[in-house]
């Protein structure tokens, strides 16, 4: 009888774990698709973002040291896949509406920016960016400790000042690319 209810007992916690995980993260999207055909993903190591020889300020070097890892994933779909491309922009859409993803910066039609954790801490950042007339997205995932909106516009000014591999332009420009 002891075997039997100590059994049960772990078939439960088990089904409650299982139960837990969120199978509609958009880590779980990222996995599922990173080697499907349309999709690009790469970890953009910070150590590319520390280059030597570019100059940081306090600022920037506090953001930097907020980030953890970059996951990237890129979406391209040919022109006679736009139900596609369709789809799976509605899939991360559809994830990124869960609750637990605050919104940072709505970029219109276009994308957004959105976080998790609160507005002193944040955990991840995700930017998602999207071009129906191309027939792609970028979603890019900033995990880090501790992130702030002003460690994040840090950031994005460093991106945008340099040839830094992380810039929104640069999301944005693989759709113009064939």
């Amino acid at each position: 009888m002891k075997k039997t209810s100590s059994f049960l007992l772990l078939l439960l916690v088990v089904m409650m774990m299982a139960s837990c995980s969120d199978k509609n993260s958009l880590q779980n999207y990222f996995i599922d698709h990173a080697e499907q055909v349309g999709f690009s993903s790469s970890t953009i190591p910070i150590s590319i973002l520390k280059q030597e020889g570019f100059q940081l300020t306090q600022k920037q070097e506090e953001a930097l040291d907020a980030i953890d890892r970059v996951n990237v994933l890129l979406y391209r779909a040919d022109a006679n896949k736009k139900e596609e491309f369709a789809t799976e922009r509605n899939n991360i859409k559809g994830i990124l509406k869960n609750e637990k993803y605050e919104d940072l910066m709505n970029l219109g039609r276009n994308g957004a920016i959105k976080y998790i954790g609160t507005d002193d801490a944040m955990d991840e950042i995700v930017i998602f960016l999207s071009d129906k007339q191309m027939g792609g997205f970028a979603v890019t995932r900033i995990i880090g400790d501790n992130m702030t909106f002003e460690k994040f516009m840090e950031l994005y000014k460093l991106t945008e000042q340099g040839n830094m591999p992380l810039s929104l332009g640069n999301l944005s420009g693989f759709m113009t690319t064939k």
